[in-house]
This record gives C-alpha cells, structure tokens and sequence, in this order.
C-alpha cells in the first residue's frame, strides 16, 4: 500500500504525515505555539518536544505514559498557528507575527 506524502509548499519538503508537516510549517511562519506553561516563564517553542523537554528545567517532567488515569498538572498547550503570509523559499519575510486564534477576528 503506497502511503501519500505531504509536501511543504515552501521548501518542497516531503512528510509521512499532516501532523509534521503543520509543525514543520512552524519553522516558515515563525510561529511557537507551544508556551511554557509555568506563569512566570516567558519561553514558548515551535515544537511541542522541545517545549515538554524545557519543562525539566523548571524541575518538572511530564509523563510520557499515555494511559496515566490522572492528567498532569503542567501540560504543554497548542494554539493552531495563523499564518497570514508565507514568504518564498530561502528569502527572509518582512515581518512575522503570529496571533492566537481567540484575538485573529479582531481589529
């Protein structure tokens, strides 16, 4: 069976699944939508891994078992990123600037 791969747009790169290619995605808009889920840490990241690994700085280490009964008190959230413009392969965009879902229909 001939599974179908999905190609960034971009840069033409080629993924297994959807779900890597909307986090590749991140690495073109510019956006981190993983936040860190402490309230007095500023960091967030482009990749949920990287974001649960921060959390180990923080002293804390979330679970990997996914069958735990009881859900952990720091979770890594996602905000689906909006991009409102790609810029070409291998050029710099003018301005990056990604907005939460909640505050994309206001003016």
């Amino acid at each position: 069976k001939k599974s179908k791969m999905h190609q960034c747009t971009v840069c033409f790169k080629l993924f297994p699944r959807p779900s890597g290619l909307a986090t590749h995605m991140n690495s073109h808009s510019g956006a981190k939508p993983f936040k860190c889920p402490i309230p007095t840490c500023t960091k967030s990241f482009a990749v949920r891994s990287n974001a649960k690994r921060h959390l180990r700085t923080h002293g804390i280490f979330p679970s990997a078992e996914h069958g735990s009964t009881s859900p952990s008190q720091f979770t890594v959230g996602f905000d689906t990123p909006l991009v409102s413009e790609v810029h070409e392969a291998g050029k710099l965009p003018s301005k990056l600037r990604w907005v939460p879902p909640s505050l994309a229909s206001r003016s």
